[in-house]
């Protein structure tokens, strides 16, 4: 009889300390975690949640490098860009290289003229010769007229028809090079007048120095 009582009660007192433990997603409290908890313990995230937040950081840091300031950015003279329809511009971080939407494309389409192909090849055998295997971005811009989807979608796909220039003619490995649409933001004129309107369409190719 006294065989079979000790076991019971150190079953009972086993069954009472694990009703204590809390499972790790409700620990709130650092004073609460403990060797078993720590791993899942940080105000309330998971580890995973941890994970995905770092991720999200690194990916905000790449695109920051690429964040263009027109008041950062001086202009720059380059021997092997002689068309005077490509502008340079640099700072400490990035080339910028600049073109007009009636150098690449008809009004309202995405689709690269023939006559572009002097400039793209300029624009990229420029970056292969000083920028071998440096991240590329190319960034496609719109006027106000219009809605700010339909001038979004416009830029999008016209700085996707670059990118694929630039990749499949140009050289360039797929990988390192990206795209973002600017749609309406950051005019370098005023929208008021035609010709301010057609300084704003454009495409900018920026690269990492």
């Amino acid at each position: 009889m006294k065989k079979i009582f000790l076991p019971a009660l150190a079953a009972i007192a086993l069954l009472a300390s694990c009703s204590d433990l809390k499972n790790p997603s409700e620990v709130n409290e650092a004073s609460e975690a403990t060797a078993d908890t720590a791993v899942v313990f940080d105000n309330g995230r998971t580890a995973e949640g941890m994970a995905n937040s770092a991720a999200n950081a690194t990916e905000n840091a790449v695109e920051d490098v690429f964040t263009v300031n027109d008041a950062d950015m001086r202009d720059a003279q380059l021997d092997e860009i002689d068309l005077p329809e490509i502008k340079v511009r640099e700072n400490d971080r990035l080339n910028l290289y600049g073109m007009d939407e009636e150098v690449l494309f008809e009004t309202d389409k995405a689709v690269i003229k023939p006559s572009a192909t002097r400039a793209l090849s300029e624009i990229s055998a420029s970056i292969n010769r000083r920028y071998p295997a440096k991240q590329v971005r190319v960034l496609g811009f719109a006027d106000s007229r219009g809605t700010k989807d339909y001038n979004m979608e416009l830029a999008r796909e016209r700085a996707m028809a670059v990118q694929n220039w630039l990749v499949s003619k140009g050289m360039m490995k797929a990988d390192m090079v990206s795209i973002e649409s600017m749609g309406e933001k950051n005019p370098v004129a005023t929208n008021a007048t035609a010709a301010g309107r057609q300084q704003n369409r454009r495409v900018e190719i920026a690269v990492l120095k």
